[in-house]
C-alpha cells in the first residue's frame, strides 16, 4: 500500500452504497492532501429503439445525474478538497478504468454495490470488474 494518495477517483451512482464511498473518499482525500475525482458515468446498454428517443432519455438522465451530484456536494464538506467532476456516458466499469487512465489516479474508490437489484446481488460487477482491471489501488467500501 502507498504511504499516501495524491490523485483519489471516486464513483458515484446515486446508490447509497457510492455515497458512502464518497464519504470515505472525501476523509482520505482530506487526510493525504489529495485532489480528488469524483465521476458519474450514465449507462445505456438497455438502450434500443429510435434514436430521438435514446438521445433525448440520455439528456434525462445526464440531467438527473447532475442534480444528483450536485445534492451530495452540496451535502458534503467537498470545498475543503480541491477536485473536480465528471458526468460521461456508456459503460461504467470501462468508463471509470478510462478516466483513472487518462487522470493518472492513485487510488480508486467505490461501493461494493451498485444502484440496480440485480448488481446488487453479485456484489457489484461494475465494482469486480474495476478491482481486477485498475492500474492502481482499488478501496471497496461496504455500506
Amino acid at each position: 500500500m502507498k504511504e499516501s494518495y495524491k490523485r483519489i477517483l471516486v464513483a458515484v451512482d446515486g446508490s447509497s452504497s457510492s455515497t458512502n464511498a464518497f464519504n470515505e473518499a472525501l476523509n482520505v482525500a482530506e487526510r493525504n492532501n489529495a485532489k480528488l475525482f469524483i465521476l458519474t458515468v450514465v449507462d445505456f446498454k438497455f438502450s434500443i429503439g429510435d434514436p430521438a428517443f435514446i438521445n433525448d432519455a440520455l439528456k434525462f438522465h445526464l440531467n438527473n445525474a447532475e442534480i444528483e451530484l450536485e445534492k451530495l456536494i452540496a451535502n458534503s464538506k467537498l470545498s475543503q478538497v480541491e477536485y473536480e467532476t465528471k458526468i460521461d456516458s456508456g459503460n461504467p466499469k470501462r468508463k471509470i478504468i478510462e478516466y483513472a487512465l487518462e487522470n493518472q489516479v492513485d487510488l480508486i474508490m467505490l461501493g461494493s454495490t451498485g444502484r440496480g437489484a440485480v448488481e446488487q446481488a453479485i456484489v457489484g460487477s461494475t465494482t469486480a470488474y474495476v478491482v481486477n482491471h485498475a492500474d492502481c489501488n482499488v478501496m471497496v467500501v461496504k455500506s
